[in-house]
């Protein structure tokens, strides 16, 4: 199936008051239309919609630049919190940010705003009612011991008041109990993510339906918003992906583990302007940077837990090389960036924690053996630490022909050349380099819609822990 790479359009960006206060029309010399509406559809004015996700973000936002010569300020007196139902036709159908779909846009701010002989522009910030909903919402209550995954559900459903059709929770085992201490929701629930344990899981099928839960995984969880709602979701569960027995379908990007495989022009025979998967630009952005990683610890970390309850020091080694020696650390690529020699057995950053226990916990009232399991292992602490760490190793950017459909957090596969032009294939093309191709995690991504122009295009920001093809 082929499709055109360049089509996207604005269906509609209406931007409506929430407090129904009505749009005052003023010098209108049409005597048959309203003087006031309740909402007003903006879209002959914009002319460039940029939409962005990142993992590290737990709200996607929404850039609008409207140019206009009617002064849509005036005649639409945006202040924020204004709600904005936006529909862009694509390609891959539309992507809608409506209220019938339960995800509007709001406006947060209006930036750069000029005029020039007689045309104004400016920029309407957008995103999610949760996320202003988050600045003023606290989490107060006291959470008993459970799951980390149950209490943010908890958080999101309780707090911020989110559908659970908006939200995909992976569950976690690490039980866990605190007290909300006036945080917002948003910050809480970062706060919990390094704390979390996945179970370990093997997945099977071409569509990634056979997972089955195997015991305890590494450290780590992401919390995050892409189009689709709320994700808490492991670096294992994401890694996970790039084990599937996947369908060769570059197109089938609708399933989770639905992984499009995107190959620079250069190893295009024939470039085809139709092929909606090729990389129009790719640049390795960063590689494994040795220095940096013995100052964090990435290679070898010593860690001091000091335990109120029993008033003793936990010391607590751990070593990236032994833990892949055993097999327990799943990776996107083949080869794990650990330098040769004996610099990476020495400890080259030591971190001393308080132990999550005691006052710091609702348990407070029990006694040590009761309260124990309730925070986390140090080894876990180790760990998580770790896996944050690897992820970043290598960052590659791509831009690729306007795509909604990916999202972040998701895996896709890359195919890049070789460097020389002696490496041609046998139709002459270049060669792949198996060393920088792979599996990688979208880490941002970012979809641009310039429709006066026909520039739409999505651009990926692209990490992995590893490297090499699997």
């Amino acid at each position: 199936m082929a499709y055109t790479l360049q089509y996207a359009t604005f269906k509609q960006v209406l931007v409506t008051p929430e407090n129904k206060i009505s749009f005052k029309r003023g010098g209108s010399s049409d005597s048959d239309k309203d003087p006031s509406v309740d909402s007003l559809d903006i879209k002959n004015s914009v002319v460039q919609c940029d939409y962005f996700e990142d993992l590290l973000s737990p709200s996607i936002t929404v850039r609008l630049l409207c140019s206009d010569t009617s002064a849509l300020l005036s005649l639409i007196p945006i202040r924020g919190y204004e709600r904005i139902d936006l529909i862009i036709g694509t390609s891959y159908g539309d992507v809608k940010f409506t209220e019938e779909n339960g995800n509007p846009l709001y406006v947060s701010s209006i930036q750069k705003v000029s005029q020039v002989e007689g045309q104004e522009t400016f920029t309407l910030q957008c995103c999610t009612l949760s996320n202003l909903s988050n600045e003023t919402s606290r989490v107060m209550k006291r959470y008993e011991k459970a799951p980390i995954s149950e209490h943010v559900k908890k958080i999101l459903t309780d707090v911020l008041q989110i559908d659970e059709d908006r939200m995909s929770i992976e569950k976690s085992i690490t039980s866990y109990g605190f007290i909300g201490n006036m945080r917002k929701p948003f910050y809480t629930i970062q706060w919990l993510c390094p704390k979390a344990v996945p179970t370990t899981s093997t997945v099977s099928g071409k569509s990634g339906d056979g997972v089955k839960a195997e015991g305890k995984g590494t450290s780590g969880f992401f919390f995050y918003e892409d189009f689709d709602g709320y994700k808490f979701k492991s670096v294992d569960r994401m890694v996970d992906a790039t084990q599937v027995d996947y369908p060769d379908d570059s197109e089938k990007l609708s399933s989770e583990y639905g992984i499009p495989t995107y190959t620079h022009s250069t190893l295009i025979t024939a470039n085809d302007e139709t092929n909606n998967f090729k990389i129009l630009y790719a640049n390795i952005d960063k590689t494994t940077d040795v220095h940096k990683n013995l100052r964090v610890g990435l290679y070898s970390n010593l860690t001091y837990v000091y335990d109120p309850l029993k008033w003793n020091l936990d010391v607590v080694k751990y070593s990236l090389k032994d833990n892949v020696d055993q097999n327990n650390l799943k990776t996107a690529g083949d080869e794990v960036p650990i330098p040769q020699g004996d610099i990476t057995d020495h400890a080259s950053r030591v971190l001393v924690r308080m132990g999550d226990r005691g006052m710091w916990n609702p348990g407070l009232e029990e006694s040590a053996e009761d309260v124990e399991g309730q925070g986390r292992d140090p080894i876990d602490m180790a760990k998580a630490f770790t896996r944050y760490s690897m992820l970043f190793q290598q960052s590659l950017n791509i831009s690729v022909p306007c795509n909604p459909l990916l999202r972040v957090g998701g895996i896709i596969r890359v195919e890049l050349p070789e460097v020389g032009d002696t490496n041609l294939g046998p139709r002459g093309q270049k060669k792949t380099d198996s060393e920088q191709s792979g599996f990688f995690v979208i880490r941002s991504v970012r979809h641009h819609f310039e429709i006066t122009e026909g520039r739409n295009v999505t651009s990926l920001n692209l990490i992995r822990d590893s490297y090499g093809i699997q």
